[in-house]
Order: C-alpha cells, then structure tokens, then sequence
C-alpha cells in the first residue's frame, strides 16, 4: 500500500512503533504482535495460539481488503488484484472482518476485541474500537493520506462522512487491529480509544486513552514526555486557582488521570448541531464569550494560554459547563487575543463549519465582536508559527506532501488518458500535421499525447505567446493540416476560426467525446 518514498519515511520514522504503542501491555500475560501476516488460515492462526499457552493474547494487524481506498481504486499492496478480486470474484489473501472472526475462533480464540487504525496501522494518530466508534465527522482529526495510483477513480477523503452516516464504517475503515484471546473469560484490554501524537518531538510523544474503568490516561511514549505531564498538571493548578474551570488530574504510575466524561467537546457538539440543523449561533457567541472570559482569567498571570480553545473544552450540556483540558502550553508576555485568534480556528478548520455557507459571515461577526477583525490575520501568523514550534512540528509534513503531490500526478494521468482518443481519431483520419490553439493544462496535455503517438505539433496558436494575429501566416509556414481548438467548451471559437482559416478546425471537446452541456 506505501509507495517507496512513504515506506522509507515509515520505517525511519517514529511512525512505525505508532500501532502497537498505545496498547496497555500487563505483566506476565504472554504476547504475540503480528504485523501483516502472509498466511491467514485456521492453521496458522492455531499456530499461534499454541504459542501462547491458556491465557495468552494474539494482536493480529492487518489491511482491510474492503478499505474505501480500494474502493476509489487501490490495489493490494501484496497482490496487485483490483478490487473487484476482493469482492470476492477470485482467490485473495486477505479476509474481512467476518472471516478472520470466524478464522481465530476455529483456531481456539474465543474472546475477540475489534479496533480501527486511523489513518491505518502505518501511519497510526487514532485508535477506536467496537465500544468507541466515530462520529461522521472523525471527531474532525481524521487526516487520510492519497499514495501516487493510476487506478484512482475518486478521492476517498470526502467520502467517509458519508460511510459513517451509512453505518459502514467498521466494514471500509482502512485497517484491522484485533486482540484476540486463548481464554474468552479473561477480561478484553481496557482500552476504548486512543489518540496517539507519536509523530512529534520526544518530549511531546503522547498516548491518550479513554478506559471503560471510567478513566482516561494521558501516557507519555519517550522519557522525555513525564516533564510535560508535570508542567500540565501545574498549568491545570494554576488555571483552577483563578478560576478556570478545568478537568481534575493526577499523577499516577507515569501517567495522568482524569475521568472519563461522556460527553462531547465543544467542537463536535457544535458540528453534530450543524449536522442535524439545530445550530443556534446566538449559543455558540456566547460559548465563545465564556472562552474569552477564561482566556482573560488566565492571562491575569501575564501568560496565554493558547490552548483553550473550543477542541480542548468539553461541554455539558445537562450542566451548561465548559471543561478545559490538556492545558500544556502557554506563551509568556503574549497577548491574550492570539489565544482568542486561536480560538476562533475552530470556524476555520472544522469540517462541520466548512461544508456551512453561513460560516463565513459567523466569523467575521466574532471577530468585530472581539475587536479582532483588523489584526485576525497577524495574530493568526504568530499563533501560526507559535503552534507549529511548539506542537507539531514537521514530521507529518511528507505525508501532506506526497498526498498533494499524488493528487496532481493522478489528475495529471486522467487528462493524459483522457485525451488519447484524439490522437487515435486524428491518425485515422490521415492528419499528420496538427495545431493547436490554446496552450493551457489541456493543450499541453494534448501536445504530449501527441508526441508520445509520433503525430508532431506543428504549431501552438495561443494568447501568452502573441501569435493570435498572424495565426494564418504560422498555420501556412507550418504546413499545418488541421487545427484543434483545446479550449473547454470551445465550440464559439471553432466557428469563427473556420471562417477565417483554410484547414479544418475541431475542438478537443467533440473528439473524446467530451459532454460540456
């Protein structure tokens, strides 16, 4: 599934410990991790449990064959097989969900507990299980990556809102992690979620989890991270005290502790109201008029806090009660306003608030309300720099880069195969001597096809280029026998250039067949 420049950045990376790293293992409980595996029989799978003795635990990784990635046209990464071969039409290595259940109780592991990679088991941010499933908004972190491939019919990103909504996700999520156990009555792992940031700096390496003991554990995955936990439990201490109404924590066995609160951060509670239409936006001003209110409180220590913000603050609602959380940073003798900035992001990068045409018009409202609508954008660039430095960093940056990158390769393709009937209906017809007339993405694609079918360009008729005027004068010098207007929906054009030139004018449009009405 990785192509060659994102596996070698997997396996150098911390990426590669990113599946396995949140998981709670106890001592003296025997373990087999299986990353992958090229034999999923009964046979093998027995092999394992045989390995493991009455109480061990096998955790089976692996793709889903029935992944919406494939779907949008990927092919396995250990076959090749379109996915047509996986829905069944032929022999495929890979079982779904149902299978491999089926497969691991045949092999002697009765108790099962089912969790979801996202964005898969390579490159690991979110963990969510049978007990935990997403909202159709991926609790709005979902960040999927798209490898380089030709068979690309459709970009899946848009889509898994759609496959939530559907109740499909657990049958197309992108890959499998099971836990599965010799002994049915032993308890399952108590983990229900985990959000993992393996992919930043050291000190900054965290697993969440969220527990069904009713807590939820914030665990550092480098030695470096336990100063962090201790500067958070400060913060929340310090918050608390001027009244800051943030989440209760403690130190206990290198983690930190709060309880698990069932409800929604502000975030998602304002994107399932957009989802369902019941969003009030005079609600929402005055939720963000608290947050204001406990920035200010905050800055009461000449610090601002940055991160209270409406994805950190949990609200419930029985209580009309924002609760802060994860309150690590702040930036000393810094205006409060940039928390603020940061604060109204949510309208930026939320989904929910994307697909919302009203969005606009809501955050221009906030920040005259806030006396931010002439400094919005500087004081976006400082908390822009600041968070980047002292948050993410750039390790995720390749897989933006590739995903872009593959995106214009794959846009680059579908034009290029797009455009071969023309170079087909010309030599057919005898035309050995084609201009063109309009040297833009789909000219310049036209001009490629042509010179990987032998047929040379005899001449490139475009405005850029100052050669409109005297087009007849290059068409005749160039012996040109046929003139193809690339222009979209050019057929205006095609008129007037025929009664004004010798040789025939066609535009691309008509020759693959392209509907433009």
């Amino acid at each position: 599934m990785l192509n060659d420049s994102l596996r070698q950045y997997y396996e150098s990376s911390p990426w590669k410990d990113s599946v396995f790293c949140w998981y709670p293992f106890e001592d003296g409980i025997p373990y087999e991790l299986v990353m992958d595996a090229k034999d999923f029989s009964v046979e093998a799978l027995a092999a394992y449990k045989n390995k493991l003795g009455s109480h061990g635990r096998l955790l089976f990784v692996y793709e889903n064959p029935f992944a919406l990635r494939y779907w949008a046209g990927q092919r396995t990464s250990n076959t090749g097989y379109p996915y047509d071969t996986l829905l069944g039409l032929g022999n495929y290595p890979l079982p779904s969900k149902a299978e491999l259940q089926s497969r691991l109780r045949l092999a002697g592991f009765e108790g099962q507990k089912w969790y979801y990679p996202l964005t898969d088991h390579y490159f690991t941010r979110e963990v969510y299980s049978e007990n935990y499933l997403p909202d159709e908004f991926l609790n709005q972190r979902f960040v999927p990556y798209v490898r380089n491939d030709i068979s690309l019919q459709f970009d899946e990103r848009s889509l898994y809102r759609e496959v939530i909504r559907g109740g499909a996700f657990e049958f197309m999520c992108g890959s499998y992690f099971v836990e599965a156990r010799v002994c049915a009555d032993d308890p399952p792992c108590i983990v229900d979620y985990a959000a993992i940031t393996i992919y930043r700096e050291p000190a900054k390496r965290f697993a969440t989890t969220v527990r069904s003991d009713g807590t939820v554990r914030k665990t550092p995955l480098h030695p470096d991270g336990r100063a962090s936990l201790a500067r958070i439990l400060r913060n929340h201490e310090e918050l608390a005290s001027l009244g800051v109404n943030v989440i209760e924590l403690k130190l206990e066995d290198d983690s930190l502790v709060m309880p698990r609160l069932n409800v929604p951060t502000l975030w998602d509670y304002w994107a399932k109201k957009l989802s369902e239409g019941t969003f009030d936006v005079q609600e929402m001003v005055a939720q963000f008029d608290r947050i204001r209110e406990a920035i200010m409180k905050a800055a009461k220590t000449g610090k601002c806090f940055w991160e209270l913000v409406p994805a950190n603050c949990f609200y419930d609602k029985e209580n009309d009660e924002l609760i802060f959380i994860d309150q690590e940073y702040y930036w000393e003798n810094a205006s409060p306003d940039i928390a603020l900035t940061r604060a109204l992001w949510a309208l930026l990068y939320s989904p929910a608030f994307g697909m919302d045409f009203r969005r606009d018009s809501w955050l221009e409202l906030l920040k005259a309300r806030y006396g931010l609508s002439e400094r919005f954008d500087v004081l976006s660039e400082q908390a822009e720099l600041k968070t980047r430095a002292e948050v993410f960093g750039d390790m995720t940056l390749l897989l933006e880069q590739e995903t872009e990158l593959a995106m214009k390769q794959v846009a680059e393709s579908r034009r290029y195969y797009k455009v071969i009937p023309a170079a087909l209906w010309l030599q057919e017809r005898g035309y050995k001597c084609p201009a063109i007339y309009g040297f833009g993405l789909r000219g310049k694609t036209l001009k490629r096809v042509l010179d990987d079918h032998g047929t040379g360009v005899t001449a490139v008729i475009d405005q850029t280029l100052h050669n409109i005027g005297n087009m007849e004068e290059i068409l005749s010098v160039c012996n040109s026998d046929v003139l193809i207007v690339t222009i979209y929906n050019g057929d205006a054009i095609r008129e007037d250039l025929s009664g004004k030139i010798t040789i025939p004018v066609f535009t691309l449009g008509e020759l693959i067949g392209e509907q433009t009405k």
